[in-house]
């Protein structure tokens, strides 16, 4: 005897012991094949102890965002706040300083030399960073495109955030 098994997205016929089977294609099938075929079951999601675990090791090195001096400051520039190093350069909005200028910077919130980390409350009086300004720049372009739906108005322009770049040269404490 034959029983036909239907293609998903029809009624389907049911294996022996009420369990339902689908397959890509409808298919003839001998009444002993059904008889000696394993029911489908749900796929097992339990693991074994130790199975399936992904532990990461430990990288050989830290990753380059870390800290790798011992002496760093936390300063107040342009309403941000940046934690800054020495020898390293930064992009902030424009400052009021010409390329190739020196500029202090005394909005110092937190500052750590020596192994010790001063908090201000809320700046530090006695830290300086000392910079030096490198280029005037440009950021890069935004598009803003204004739209009103069938009134025939589009207006598309664009806006590049003017920036400075500055390299730290120093950071004096007290």
């Amino acid at each position: 005897m034959l029983t036909q098994i239907n293609s998903p997205g029809h009624t389907c016929s049911r294996l022996p012991g009420g369990v339902p089977h689908r397959l890509a294609s409808p298919v003839l099938v001998g009444r002993s094949q059904l008889l000696s075929a394993k029911p489908l079951q749900k796929r097992d999601v339990r693991r074994q102890a130790g199975e399936g675990i992904r532990i990461p090791e430990a990288p050989a090195s830290p990753p380059p965002y870390a800290v790798s001096t011992d002496k760093y400051a936390i300063v107040e520039l342009g309403g941000h706040q940046l934690f800054v190093e020495e020898g390293r350069w930064y992009t902030v909005n424009k400052l009021v300083a010409e390329p190739g200028s020196k500029i202090q910077l005394r909005r110092v919130m937190g500052v750590k030399s020596g192994g010790n980390f001063t908090v201000g409350r809320p700046f530090l009086d006695n830290v300086t960073v000392e910079a030096d300004v490198v280029e005037d720049l440009k950021g890069p372009k935004v598009m803003i495109f204004k739209y009103r739906p069938k009134k025939h108005y589009r207006k598309k322009t664009g806006h590049r955030q003017p920036l400075t770049k500055f390299l730290v040269t120093k950071i004096q404490t007290a």
